[in-house]
């Protein structure tokens, strides 16, 4: 068998082994990622592969599928790379072969494992075997420098190879980097302008109310966000009697899993402009902190409604039980725009409106930004949208209007497509200025 037979052999192998494992089992997305490459990888024509065509074959999109607008790709490719971490740690951790995909790649390679002294990696990439020149024999005192002449050598090329590998890795693990989050251009500098600076920035990530037993079951009320509130429930006494419980107590320890990508986000790509920045729960943010920094909110609207009606500018949009309320609609624009619309109740698939506000911190001194909606994919599409160049240039053309400058004070309603909990698609619905009191 040739050379490339076996190693693409061993690759096939390799695979089949992680798509039948456990850790793969529920990770349909990452399976048939792991399939396209492998099949890819082994095909005798294949060339390097693009971002546009893994989106197009792998994840069917449309043919005018702009991966500068819609990460799909580079969120599932890093997914992948997670879970094979995860595999070979846990179920492939006696395995012979192991399958890897180097970043800045999207080809497959695979490895085996060698039994190596414990400073050195414990991965051989495969290759064919080289055979060694004949020793010629040498006399002794030039054999002895030979040999320390042949170790310092040997040293040294180590050191090389080490640092220009270190060099690579930095190189690409950068250019991967800015790839995924796009360079700062003048339009995302004039967005995000009045928020970076001296004062400070807080993000507050958005914790909903839980109630805790003492036998240690969580209870949650979509609609109840105070313990007073809940307290008063109806369905207090029955859930009390059904876990059979006799305490209980509040709890703020979770936060949505899009909030959490998207305050990494934030902090990713606003961190190189603004030094001084923290991250809060939002049950813990004060109105000292809103009066102090600057603050970006990310959250159901329920959860900042109050205070952000208490800001000195009034609002154009707000918030309603069904959605929200356009309080002045202009011809031809509807009145509610409802919250989302889903596949299904607990789906992971489907779209959801979001509404960002910008208005002044309570003495009007710093400024307040909200990412609103009842969808934490939502909310992370519209912060994905809030620091992608290619979206941001466009609204900024749109909010700057007849004036020619972005208003200090603003809303912007905006709709966000998701799926398997990743968003993919966000567009433009309205804006509204908004003027201190």
């Amino acid at each position: 068998m040739s050379s490339m037979a076996t190693v693409n052999a061993a690759l096939q192998g390799g695979v089949e082994r992680v798509l039948q494992s456990e850790t793969f089992r529920n990770a349909p997305s990452s399976r048939r990622l792991l399939r396209y490459l492998a099949d890819h990888s082994l095909a005798a024509d294949s060339g390097p592969l693009k971002e546009y065509t893994i989106g197009v074959d792998a994840f069917g999109k449309p043919a005018d599928y702009d991966p500068r607008i819609d990460s799909t790709v580079r969120i599932q490719i890093g997914r992948l790379r997670q879970k094979l971490v995860e595999y070979y740690k846990s179920e492939g951790k006696d395995d012979e072969i192991v399958v890897d995909l180097p970043r800045g790649r999207f080809k497959l390679v695979c490895e085996v494992r060698t039994e190596q002294p414990a400073n050195t990696p414990d991965l051989e990439p495969i290759a064919m075997a080289i055979p060694a020149e004949e020793e010629i024999p040498q006399p002794a005192g030039d054999r002895r420098w030979r040999i320390a002449a042949l170790a310092l050598a040997a040293g040294l090329a180590v050191v090389l190879v080490a640092g220009v590998w270190q060099w690579v890795r930095a190189r690409s693990e950068h250019a991967e980097l800015q790839t995924a989050v796009g360079a700062w251009t003048p339009e995302l500098e004039e967005l995000w302008k009045p928020l970076l600076g001296s004062s400070p920035l807080v993000i507050a990530v958005g914790n909903p109310l839980f109630l805790q037993f003492d036998n240690k079951a969580l209870y949650r009320d979509l609609s109840i966000e105070k313990w007073e509130d809940l307290l008063r429930s109806p369905n207090l006494n029955a859930i009390n009697k059904a876990l059979g419980s006799k305490e209980s107590r509040p709890v703020h320890y979770y936060a949505a899993v899009g909030d959490v990508s998207a305050a990494f986000l934030l902090g990713q790509r606003l961190g190189p402009h603004q030094q001084n920045m923290s991250v809060v729960r939002s049950s813990q943010l004060l109105w000292q902190q809103m009066a102090d920094a600057n603050v970006l909110f990310l959250g159901p609207p329920r959860f900042f409604g109050e205070r952000l009606g208490s800001m000195p500018a009034s609002l154009e949009i707000t918030e309603v039980p069904e959605g929200f309320r356009n309080v002045h609609p202009k011809p031809g624009e509807p009145e509610l725009f409802k919250y989302r619309e889903p596949v299904g109740f607990f789906a992971e698939d489907g779209e959801a409106c979001v509404l960002v506000t910008r208005t002044a911190g309570p003495q009007g001194h710093t400024t307040i930004e909200t990412f609103a909606g009842n969808s934490t994919f939502g909310r992370l599409g519209a912060v994905k949208a809030f620091t992608d160049p290619v979206f941001v240039k466009t609204l900024v053309g749109r909010l700057r209007g007849e004036s020619g400058h972005i208003p200090k004070y603003f809303q912007v309603l905006l709709k966000v497509k998701y799926k398997s909990g990743v968003p993919t698609e966000t567009s433009y619905l309205l804006h509204r200025e908004l003027r201190r009191n």
